[in-house]
């Protein structure tokens, strides 16, 4: 029978491979930022897209976080893009439990993970900061795509044998992720709340007791709106970079 003392262990082994697992593909990319003051919500308008979602990666150090369940409510706000398909991520543990891995640790790792499960991109996320109470919640995103079919894509053993310094700079880019985006979201704070409001008025659900507030009430609640910001910035960065055009953008705070 398993002692406390030896859950509390596991549970502390589990969290440290979790980091390292982190780190390794949260820093293998330039660093997460913001990267404009201006960022926009799009109501975007671009191809039909498969996504798959990594299971989610504790830095916060908060034991109470459930690492599943907002995985799971990440692709469920996914699933309010248009042309957004989103994999369920039972799909990709499972691929990665194969692998004897708990996430994925490379940006190479994600690509292959993402084409493994028929994914055309797959998202990345880490959550760095958690206050349930507050509410408080810090988050990366990281978007990786699947190349296209017959561009192919090179090992690092494969670019050390190559003597073309472009060869080397095509690797590179390869293993940067096509988006990314690090916020921490403050449930006190007026920037925040104003954009709570602005995602509660698309919502059915706001017709309830709390109203608007069960999004800064209601933790699972507050971390969906968090997920949903996160993402119309990560994929409206994509849209920019592919030159694609969103229906309208909307100033965000």
């Amino acid at each position: 029978m398993r002692t406390p003392a030896c859950k509390f262990r596991d549970s502390v082994h589990c969290r440290r491979r979790a980091a390292a697992c982190a780190v390794a593909i949260l820093c293998a990319a330039p660093g997460c930022s913001d990267a404009s003051k201006k960022t926009r919500d799009a109501r975007w308008v671009c191809p039909p897209m498969t996504f798959a979602v990594a299971p989610i990666l504790n830095f916060s150090g908060d034991f109470v976080f459930e690492p599943d369940t907002a995985a799971d409510l990440l692709a469920s706000e996914l699933t309010d893009f248009p042309n957004a398909t989103v994999l369920p991520v039972n799909r990709v543990i499972a691929y990665l439990a194969g692998e004897n891995k708990q996430c994925v640790e490379s940006p190479e790792h994600a690509v292959e993970v993402a084409e493994a499960v028929g994914a055309d991109a797959i998202v990345v996320g880490a959550v760095t900061e958690y206050d349930a109470y507050t509410p408080v919640v810090g988050l990366v995103l990281q978007l990786y795509v699947v190349p296209p079919e017959g561009a192919g894509r090179l090992s690092p053993s494969q670019a050390a044998r190559e003597a073309s310094p472009s060869v080397v700079q095509t690797l590179a880019r390869a293993q940067e992720p096509s988006g990314q985006f690090q916020r921490v979201y403050n449930a006190q704070h007026k920037q925040v709340i104003k954009a709570v409001k602005l995602y509660a008025d698309s919502r059915a659900e706001q017709a309830t007791n709390f109203g608007w507030q069960q999004y800064i009430k209601v933790q699972t609640q507050f971390l969906r709106f968090c997920w949903h910001d996160a993402l119309e910035r990560l994929l409206s960065q994509r849209l920019h970079a592919d030159g694609m055009h969103a229906g309208y953008f909307e100033d965000r705070p």
